[in-house]
């Protein structure tokens, strides 16, 4: 029961190959650019997530330093530590390391 293959049914089944390679070519060439958008938008969407988070966490120091702020004897020590300030008749000694 061998059946021959004729040459129509060649040219038929070559046309069949070709056409279906044109297409999925096809697809390929316009599908392969808007895959590349979608990566890229991935990754841009990660990394503003964590610039996100990174200022969520900054909003909430802020805030508690806004909250200690409203403290005027944290303020007071504040301004002594960080800018040398002292009020009338006080005197400043600033301790150096000397194990350098």
């Amino acid at each position: 029961m061998n059946k021959k293959v004729t040459k129509k049914e060649k040219r038929r089944l070559t046309l069949f190959v070709l056409a279906f390679m044109f297409i999925i070519t096809f697809m390929c060439i316009n599908i392969l650019p808007d895959w590349l958008k979608i990566m890229a938008n991935n990754k841009e969407i990660s990394i503003l997530k964590s610039s996100y988070e990174e200022l969520l966490d900054n909003e909430e120091a802020l805030k508690a330093e806004v909250q200690k702020l409203q403290n005027p004897a944290y303020v007071e020590r504040y301004a002594k530590e960080k800018y040398l300030y002292t009020k009338n008749g006080e005197i400043i000694i600033r301790k150096t390391d000397t194990n350098n």
